[in-house]
């Protein structure tokens, strides 16, 4: 998966606007998705439609692509993140600062448990936005959403995004940890609606839900906390 390797260093694109190029790269992301050389032989570029896509050299780019002028992602697949477990921690080191960070995630393992929980935690931690994808079309379509909605609120855009689909990948991603079943994925979901809200309970909020005792919520704040 070569477009998947490497990363810039920590200096690109930190601070965009201050150059020139910098500044005509967020001035085309406005008309384009902006996406590093590297990522020509990614599939999920042939899947996209409706925006055009723009290629700058590997060193102009923190990200893997820019959906406008203030939304950076980075993009990973589970086969790569199993093959090669410190890559994705260098890339958040030296994605800089944006206003929406987003790590969009291609799952194309069959038993992705390990790998979704190691991405799901880096992104976390990282404060990025995980979007997952089972297709490609269906992760060059997010990549279109994220362009199309540059300009909008955040509200409409997570909106957008998580459009008749929002449930289901937060029970998938819930059940990931050790010892969480699809029963107690629904039933956290339920209380707390998001994976924010499950990671922001206390210990006395978790065990109030059915199914989720003593062991599952050590293991929750073990996720989530250390």
């Amino acid at each position: 998966l070569p477009f998947s390797g490497g990363f810039a260093p920590n200096s690109c694109m930190a601070d965009p606007v201050e150059s020139n190029e910098g500044s005509q790269l967020l001035a085309r992301s406005k008309q384009a998705i902006i996406a590093k050389e590297r990522q020509k032989d990614n599939p999920i570029l042939a899947c996209i439609r409706s925006t055009l896509v723009d290629y700058v050299r590997n060193d102009q780019l923190s990200a893997d692509f820019l959906a406008g002028p203030d939304t950076a992602v980075l993009f990973i697949s589970l086969k790569f993140q199993l093959l090669y477990q410190d890559y994705l921690a260098r890339r958040l080191k030296s994605l800089g600062e944006w206003r929406n960070r987003i790590l969009l995630c291609r799952v194309d393992v069959e038993q992705p448990e390990e790998a979704l929980q190691q991405v799901t935690l880096a992104a976390f931690h990282g404060k990025l936005s995980l979007l997952l994808a089972w297709t490609d079309a269906e992760a060059a379509a997010y990549l279109e959403t994220l362009h199309k909605y540059q300009s909008k609120g955040a509200e409409a855009l997570r909106g957008r995004l998580t459009q008749g689909n929002h449930h289901a990948r937060l029970l998938e991603v819930l059940t990931t940890v050790k010892g969480i079943n699809k029963t107690d994925a629904a039933a956290l979901a339920g209380r707390f609606g998001s994976l924010a809200g499950v990671a922001k309970a206390s210990q006395e909020e978790l065990l109030r839900c059915s199914g989720i005792g003593d062991k599952k919520v050590r293991q929750l704040t073990n996720v989530f906390h250390k």
